[in-house]
């Protein structure tokens, strides 16, 4: 009974109360504070990932710009050193001539009066029987004396222009050495090493000029020697066919009575 009674006297209180003041909800308050700290929470972590990205991207552009200090980037290297003076020999086509070329500038009148720079004496165009007879020498017969002349002023002329393109390259080549040693990135190392071995091949296909000129004279030479014994083993037939024809006519002219001889009496 005591029990029920001051239950009822706490429930009169507790109307009393709530009509005299406003009543708060702590659960509600509490769940309400639980919110608000986990946001913050979310919010403190957000920006700390952000943090952390920003941090990333800086390691990755400061290792972006290490690598292109390290070793370049090719598209501003632009100008490499000797790379046009390579381009412009390369495009060069040299002075040697073909061996048909040659061929068709020889001339008789040019083998009759060749005299090396005064080395050989001139042949002229004519000669002086000892009878005192002016008679004009046969020029075209001459002709392939003349082929080895060309192709021996084509040598002389192929080996010094090879000479002065094998000193300008040489000095290109030291040059771009010097480049190469200086080089402070692996872009431009690359490059100039790409250019020297360009130097080197050009080097060496120069060098090839002179051979093919030199080759050029001793086909030339091979094919008069050759020429000189055909025309001797035509001669050589012709006077087979002299003689044959000397003894077919001689036999004819000359020919011997078989018949026996008669005998007178006395």
């Amino acid at each position: 009974m005591k029990l029920l009674f001051s239950f009822a006297a706490l429930l009169a209180a507790a109307q009393f109360v709530s009509a005299q003041e406003v009543v708060t909800n702590p659960v509600s308050d509490l769940l309400a504070e639980e919110m608000h700290l986990e946001d913050l929470t979310k919010w403190v972590q957000s920006i700390e990932n952000q943090v952390q990205q920003i941090n990333t991207l800086t390691q990755q552009l400061q290792q972006v710009q290490a690598y292109v200090k390290a070793f370049g980037d090719p598209e501003k290297l632009t100008s490499i050193v000797g790379a046009d003076q390579l381009i412009g020999s390369l495009r060069q086509s040299g002075v040697g001539q073909t061996l048909g070329q040659l061929q068709q500038l020889s001339t008789g009148a040019q083998a009759l009066g060749y005299d090396a720079n005064g080395l050989y004496q001139s042949l002229g165009t004519s000669f002086t029987t000892p009878g005192g007879m002016q008679v004009p020498r046969a020029e075209e017969s001459y002709r392939q004396y003349g082929a080895i002349q060309q192709g021996s002023q084509n040598f002389q002329s192929v080996s010094d222009d090879v000479k002065t393109r094998r000193e300008a390259l040489r000095q290109q080549i030291a040059t771009t050495t010097e480049q190469l040693q200086a080089a402070t990135t692996d872009a431009e190392t690359q490059k100039l090493t790409g250019v020297l071995v360009g130097y080197n091949a050009e080097l060496q296909a120069v060098d090839r000029e002179i051979d093919q000129a030199a080759a050029e004279l001793a086909t030339q030479d091979i094919e008069n020697r050759a020429d000189k014994d055909r025309q001797e083993q035509a001669r050589r037939e012709e006077r087979q066919a002299q003689m044959q024809e000397s003894t077919q006519r001689f036999g004819q002219v000359f020919q011997l009575d078989s018949s026996a001889p008669a005998l007178r009496s006395r």
